[in-house]
C-alpha cells in the first residue's frame, strides 16, 4: 500500500497543550516582547504557542510593522485580558 504526502492546502490536526486550552481564537491577551508590553487577539492556536494579531493601538510600533502585525508567542508568556 502506497502512502501519499499530505497536500499543502490540507489542514493538519494540531494537538493543543494543556496550557493552551483556554486561549481559543478570538481571545484578547497581553504579552511582553523584547521588554515591551503589547496586547492582541489570538488568530490561531499552535501546539505550545499562538499566532497573535497586534491591537490597533500597537499597529504603528516598529515591532508590529517589522513583524507584519502578527507574532507567535508561547502560552506561558501571555495572559488573558478580561
Amino acid at each position: 500500500m502506497e502512502r501519499r504526502k499530505p497536500r499543502r492546502n490540507e489542514e493538519k490536526k494540531i494537538e493543543i497543550s494543556a496550557k493552551g486550552k483556554p486561549f481559543v481564537p478570538g481571545t484578547h491577551v497581553k504579552f511582553v516582547y523584547q521588554r515591551h508590553h503589547y496586547k492582541g487577539t489570538i488568530e490561531k492556536q499552535l501546539s505550545n504557542s499562538a499566532i497573535i494579531i497586534f491591537d490597533p493601538e500597537f499597529e504603528n510600533t516598529v515591532t508590529a510593522i517589522e513583524l507584519k502585525q502578527k507574532i507567535v508567542i508561547s502560552y506561558s508568556k501571555m495572559q488573558m485580558i478580561k
